[in-house]
């Protein structure tokens, strides 16, 4: 008879083989941790739009080899964070006043199907999680982490149509709102926080109600105000800027 404690050893990796362990968080590969670096760099204002990046220095800076600096910048190229130059390189993506607006109003074409798709499917505990995005903007704001309230306004705005069947149009929206987010720091301080937040509201209480048109028509208004920002700031730039 094999002793008690290799019974529950066995035990153990029985279980642990027919589902994940919750004990276990598996670490970052360096390539995905430089890629959240640069994302972060990105989203925050530290690398503004137009940036270069170069590979040799990223290397040094985190202290690896150029292959998973290089790799990790093919992901967020195809993320559309950043773009490729031929012969010169890769530079935090850099669009006009007109692109930009281009992509909001994409974005807001396409939500709005998504957002009708997801509706019937929409449950309280996603509703809940809405809210509980709401206080985690709140509390980033206190704090003055400008990056900690655009998660999770994203969040928030992701989960009015996370329950959307249609996979490759949410690609699409994702990529938009990463080449748009490059820009967020360029704006925030026009940002009306309180606003904000009772736009928010309203969207939450909307959802609850499942009043698909109601949602699509304030997600089309608060949408509006970041366009409204960004032909503020882009009047403000000095000419060739």
């Amino acid at each position: 008879m094999p002793p008690r404690t290799a019974t529950r050893r066995t035990a153990v990796a029985s279980d642990s083989a027919t589902g994940a362990r919750s004990d276990f968080v598996r670490p970052k590969t360096a390539q995905q941790a430089v890629a959240e670096a640069l994302r972060r760099d990105i989203t925050s204002g530290k690398l503004a739009p137009g940036s270069w990046i170069v590979q040799e220095s990223l290397a040094e800076q985190f202290g690896m080899s150029r292959i998973p600096v290089r790799e990790a910048l093919k992901t967020l190229e195809a993320e559309e964070y950043i773009t490729y130059v031929p012969h010169s390189g890769y530079r935090v993506a850099q669009l006009g006043l007109d692109e930009l607006v281009e992509v909001f109003r994409i974005r807001d074409i396409l939500e709005a199907e998504l957002i009708r798709d997801a509706m019937p499917a929409v449950t309280d505990e996603l509703i809940d999680a809405m809210r509980e995005q709401m206080a985690a903007m709140d509390r980033a704001a206190a704090e003055a982490d400008l990056i900690g309230v655009g998660l999770a306004n994203r969040q928030f705005h992701f989960l009015t149509f996370e329950a959307s069947r249609m996979a490759r149009t949410k690609r699409i929206v994702t990529q938009l709102w990463n080449t748009a987010d490059a820009y967020r720091p360029m704006y925030a301080h026009l940002m009306d926080l309180d606003q904000v937040n009772s736009e928010h509201v309203l969207l939450v209480d909307a959802m609850a109600a499942r009043d698909v048109d109601r949602v699509v028509a304030l997600n089309h208004q608060h949408r509006s105000h970041a366009i409204d920002h960004l032909h503020t700031v882009f009047g403000n730039q000095e000419p060739g800027a």
